[in-house]
This record gives C-alpha cells, structure tokens and sequence, in this order.
C-alpha cells in the first residue's frame, strides 16, 4: 500500500522518502542542490514552494548544497569504438577575482568524460584531469588531440603508455593511425569552452573560492548528461541518472 501522504506545507511525499533530522523529503532536497548550483538560492526557494508547495528558506538550500554537492555519481562510461579518440582543452574561469582554469576533456562522440577547475595551468593540473579521467574511462586512449600546452606533452601518457598525442587547432590536422586516417580538429573542445561561457554567463560570473567552482563543474558535467539523455529522447535513463546522482 501506497503511504503517499502531504508535509505541513503541502508537499506530496512518502514516508519512507526522509533522511534523519531532515523534514522535506530527499526529492525535494535533491532538486534544490541541482537547481542552485544553478540559480541564487533565493530563486530555488521560490522555484520549490511554486512547484512543489515546500517553504524552503534560501539559507535551507544553502545549507543542502554545502552538505550533498560535493559527491555526485556520474555514470560508468562506457566507449565500444574501437579507436578512442578524445579531445583535451582548458580555458580560463574567474575564481575569487582571480584568473584559474578549468580543465576538460570529452570523447569523439562528444561525451564530456572529466572536468576539473584548478588554480594552476601546469603538469601536475593536466597530469591530475588525465589521471582521473583514465579511471572513468577504464581502458587506454588511442589518440588525444590538444593544443600546444607544454603540460600535454609528459601528461598524455597517463591515458594510456602507448596514446598518441596530436597537436590540431581548429583548421584541423590529418594523422595517420594504425594504417588509417583521420582529419583530427580540437573543435569539439572549443565548443565546450563556448557551452561552458554559457552556463558561467547566464548563473555564475564568479565563484568564491576552487572548491565551489570544481562543484559547478561537477553540475555542469552532469546536466551535459543529461542533456545528451533528453536529445536521445532516453527520458527514464536521464530520470534515473539524476536520482543516482546525488546519493542522500
């Protein structure tokens, strides 16, 4: 039997849907940490109490975000190409008034694979964004097309011993690989970057220090997923990617 019920509020919620000490339900907990790493929490406290009837203050949501953010689940990825190929860049992100980067690299299908902000644009940043995305991955990556950052050229190898690394800008570059051609451009990196200045304009001009900017990457990285779910029209896997998101 079903134990639908209503909070003081008005909000419809089960039972069994509450943490411990908390008394909105984990659905509402879960959009308010997705909506403000967004919006102002001041916009995600009106946005729950019209959608949902649950009066959240602003400092409520500030408090959800601070506590859950920092562990979202992304899910395993999984590339049955033959030939991975994947596209590397950084750009720069203003943190606390001053100039850092933010790291990005995503597949040949337009995956977006790993993302870090980082305060540095050096080896051990790129060293970092590479090593942690090899874990995702699970397997090497055959070719890694970059810019011409210095960085690259000892870090590429933690994708994998035998990855090959290709400088191309955007006007492109042809590559031999295993008797095969392929016209390599980082242009899928570049219009990440311009995807990135999007989001960054229209919600965040500036964070306060690394740790909220890498939580914002960490958003932004899982709204590109389910993005690509909703153009696939695959709705119950976006739906279920976004509760496995965030464990609370």
């Amino acid at each position: 039997m079903s134990e639908l019920g209503h909070s003081k509020r008005g909000a419809p919620m089960t039972k069994t849907g509450y943490l411990k000490r908390h008394r909105f339900p984990i659905l509402i907990i879960r959009t308010a940490v997705i909506l403000h790493m967004l919006l102002p929490s001041r916009v995600v406290s009106m946005i729950l109490y019209l959608l949902l009837r649950a009066n959240v203050t602003h400092k409520t949501v500030c408090e959800w975000t601070n506590k859950f953010a920092s562990n979202i689940n992304f899910p395993q990825y999984n590339c049955t190409a033959n030939i991975l190929i994947c596209h590397v860049d950084e750009k720069y992100v203003k943190v606390n008034g001053e100039w850092c980067y933010w790291w990005s690299l995503k597949d040949m299908l337009g995956n977006l694979i790993h993302t870090i902000v980082t305060k540095l644009r050096d080896f051990a940043s790129a060293k970092k964004l590479l090593v942690e995305a090899r874990g995702k991955i699970g397997r090497k990556v055959d070719i890694l097309v970059r810019d011409g950052l210095p960085a690259y050229d000892k870090s590429t190898k933690f994708l994998g011993r035998k990855c090959k690394s290709v400088i191309a800008g955007i006007n492109g570059k042809g590559f031999i690989y295993k008797k095969n051609f392929y016209w390599l451009t980082n242009n899928p990196a570049e219009s990440l970057n311009s995807e990135i200045d999007f989001y960054l304009g229209k919600f965040q001009n500036n964070f306060e220090n690394i740790e909220s900017a890498n939580k914002f990457a960490r958003i932004f990285m899982l709204l590109k997923h389910l993005k690509k779910k909703f153009m696939e029209k695959k709705f119950l896997e976006a739906s279920s990617m976004l509760e496995q998101a965030l464990t609370i």
